[in-house]
Order: C-alpha cells, then structure tokens, then sequence
C-alpha cells in the first residue's frame, strides 16, 4: 500500500507534467511484460515522450476537474499507462498505435489534446496522419507546382521559336 505522502508526491508529478504536455494518451496494458513496457518507453523517449503507469485512483484524483478518467474507465484494470507528448503529439499517438498493432495486450484508450478529449478511434485517427516532414514536404510541392508548370509552358515557347527560326535559316 502507497503512503499518503508518496500518492501526493505522484499527483504533484503528474500534474506538472500535464502542464508540460501537449497531448496525454491514456492506454490498458494489462498482461503486458516489463520487456514489452520497456520496449515502449524506449519507442516514446526517441519523440520526447514519456510513459507512467498510475493506479486509476490517483489519475481520477488528477483528471476530475475535466472528469476525462470517466470516459476511459475500464473495469477489468486497476492501473493504466498515461503517455505524456511534450514535443510531438501526433509522433506519440503513432508510437502507441504502432506499438498496440504489434502487441494485442496494449490498448489505447483515449487521450487529450488542446483541452479536449479525443476516443480510441480519434486517437487511431490521428496516428494516420502523415509526419511533419512529409506534410511539410507536400506543401512546398503544392506551392511549387504552379511556378514549374509556369517555367515549363514559357520555355516551350522559346524552343517552338528557335525551332522555327532553325527552320527559316535552313530555307535560306
């Protein structure tokens, strides 16, 4: 049993990384070895996130002003893993959904980002997005596009008239 002290060491913990974080994704993992928790938390730490696992009274203590812990509450479990995206939210949904495709003992929740609660599916949903890199990459395509197009109808041009004029030089 946790002292009282030790649980609110834990709840001044969590609540300060809930400031820090961007998004909280909140997974079932039971039956999970500590290899595969282990292999997890060294998936998220690469994106700049962090795992806890935390007795589902004290994450209760700690989402009731948003009563977010009703909406994921599970029966079966009496603790549940609280991902923490400091950096990249869609980069830590990815890791979790990758890591509950490979493994059929985890299993995502929900989550929070900007203050609202997003369901299992969302959360899925979000995953699905394409990197940053790739989004980024997509958008300087979309606004190069039109100048090459551009480029490319004007030296048509220029080479119709030296074709032309190759022609005219040819006859005379």
């Amino acid at each position: 049993m946790i002292s009282k002290g030790t649980k609110q060491q834990i709840i001044k913990e969590l609540l300060e990384q809930i400031k820090k974080a961007k998004a909280i994704y909140f997974a079932n993992f039971l039956g999970l070895k500590v290899s595969e928790m282990n292999e997890l938390r060294q998936e998220l730490k690469k994106g700049n996130a962090k795992a806890r696992v935390v007795k589902k009274n004290l994450a209760k203590i700690v989402f009731s002003q948003e009563d977010y812990v009703n909406k994921i509450a599970d029966d079966k479990a009496s603790s549940l893993i609280v991902n923490f995206a400091f950096e990249d939210p869609i980069n830590t949904a990815k890791a979790l959904w990758v890591f509950s495709k490979k493994n059929d003992k985890f299993q995502i929740l929900g989550g929070i980002t900007e203050g609202e609660f997003l369901n299992a599916e969302k959360v899925i949903r979000l995953a699905k997005i394409p990197s940053k890199d790739i989004l980024l990459g997509r958008l300087v395509g979309s606004i190069a596009s039109p100048m090459q197009r551009l480029l490319y109808t004007l030296n048509g041009n220029i080479q119709k008239l030296v074709v032309v004029l190759e022609r005219v030089k040819a006859t005379k």
